[in-house]
């Protein structure tokens, strides 16, 4: 491990030379990127506009300066961090997440939530944002109160509570899924409620909906990703609607499978995949595999969003297909046009950033190859060719694609061979 004494002392990072807004600055290029580490904290705490102003020219270069990248939304109501930072640099992490975070949010703040799975730099830029809040809830925030924190249970009495609350209460508990239906389409706690949701609003409306029948005295269990959704759920449950018992796993699924993957005589109560939000889309918590492959029909928990990023449609796809269809939604205008340029244009490429080919606006993102050595992942840009539809994870893939296995129709009708399929090795990621 790199001696951490070359790296400028936590004492000294907010005293480099200010930075441009907008401009994110990481010295990302000093480190290996197969030794970043993804994590995560939240806080909620009240920050004036002018805090944040500072906070995030702060943040922005002292964490630049060790080599972090990642998200990190702040808002007047806290700040919600999500990151990757090399290995080497995670003690300096901890130090000034100690010495300069926690002063700032009430000197209380979560341990670092580390993922499951590394290997590769999960995000490619540092960029600190400024939010009017860090999640969404559509409603009155004068209405509840976020001081009213709901029951943050450790991975082990989250799991000893869930196991024996059955033979306990003789009834099962009330259990939600307090994330997106695409998170949940790959994962899920056993016995949980899953709200067909799009959005945090979505899943907040269906909260209310489900426990509008409950005594207030009812003990209420809720997970997420890492727990904010959660903390601010319980919040409302409990400040306006007036639940006693509100239960969340504190660090959420990414802390439970820390945890249970700890435990030789437990067998894990969440299965499948963790989706996150991230280059890595997803940490695999079990062998349990309940999604299917948009273009092949074939069972597949693995995300990818189509490489036309015109149409940018987050689907379920294979290793196989992803390799067949050069990492696009396989439709005929997206797959034609990734693979003229990876094909034709090819030469025109350069690592440093976008070039223009026959007028049209294209890139290998640098990012990706640096995440993952093999990638070589062609991007066509929204100023060149476009795409029939432009989409984001609010569009669903089956509403554009129709069910699994039904794009490939489109290459039959128009008479169309597919894609030679490349050798490709099924691994674990499906």
């Amino acid at each position: 491990m790199t001696d951490l004494t070359t790296h400028i002392p936590t004492s000294e990072l907010s005293t480099c030379t200010p930075v441009l807004r907008n401009q994110p600055v990481s010295k990302i290029e000093n480190y290996d990127p197969t030794t970043y580490k993804t994590l995560a904290f939240y806080k909620f705490h009240d920050f004036t506009q002018s805090q944040l102003e500072e906070l995030r020219e702060k943040l922005l270069i002292d964490l630049g300066e060790l080599g972090i990248v990642g998200r990190i939304y702040i808002s007047k109501e806290g700040i919600n961090a999500q990151m990757a930072c090399p290995e080497e640099c995670l003690p300096k992490l901890q130090e000034y997440v100690e010495n300069s975070i926690k002063p700032l949010v009430g000197g209380d703040l979560m341990d670092l939530n580390l993922g499951t799975e590394h290997g590769k730099r999960s995000f490619r830029a540092l960029h600190v944002r400024i939010r009017k809040q860090l999640i969404v809830d559509g409603l009155d925030p004068s209405s509840y109160d976020l001081n009213n924190v709901p029951s943050h249970l450790s991975p082990a009495e989250w799991h000893e509570k869930l196991t024996t609350y059955e033979k306990q209460h003789g009834k099962k508990p009330i259990l939600i899924d307090m994330r997106n239906h695409y998170e949940s389409n790959i994962g899920f706690f056993e016995g949980a409620i899953r709200p067909d949701a799009d959005t945090y609003k979505d899943c907040i409306k269906a909260m209310n909906e489900i426990c509008a029948e409950v005594p207030k005295d009812e003990e209420i269990f809720m997970y997420c990703t890492g727990g904010i959704r959660c903390t601010k759920a319980g919040a409302i449950l409990q400040s306006a609607s007036g639940f006693k018992k509100v239960h969340l796993v504190d660090g959420g699924i990414t802390a439970y499978g820390r945890w249970i993957a700890e435990q030789e005589d437990k067998e894990s109560l969440f299965k499948g995949k963790n989706f996150t939000f991230d280059a890595r889309m997803g940490e695999k918590i079990t062998d349990d595999v309940f999604g299917k492959c948009q273009i092949c029909g074939q069972p597949c928990n693995r995300y990818q969003n189509c490489s036309h990023s015109s149409c940018n449609i987050l689907m379920l796809c294979c290793p196989s297909c992803s390799a067949q269809f050069l990492n696009t939604c396989a439709r005929l205008k997206c797959y034609d046009t990734v693979h003229e340029f990876v094909n034709s244009a090819s030469e025109h490429f350069k690592p440093d950033g976008p070039v223009m080919v026959n007028g049209v606006r294209a890139f290998v993102k640098q990012g990706e190859k640096n995440m993952d050595k093999e990638s070589s992942r062609v991007v066509i840009g929204k100023q060149g060719v476009k795409c029939d539809n432009e989409h984001n994870r609010r569009i669903r893939a089956i509403e554009v694609l129709g069910e699994p296995g039904e794009v490939l129709k489109e290459w039959a009708k128009a008479g169309r061979d597919l894609p030679p399929k490349p050798d490709v090795t099924m691994n674990s990621e499906i």
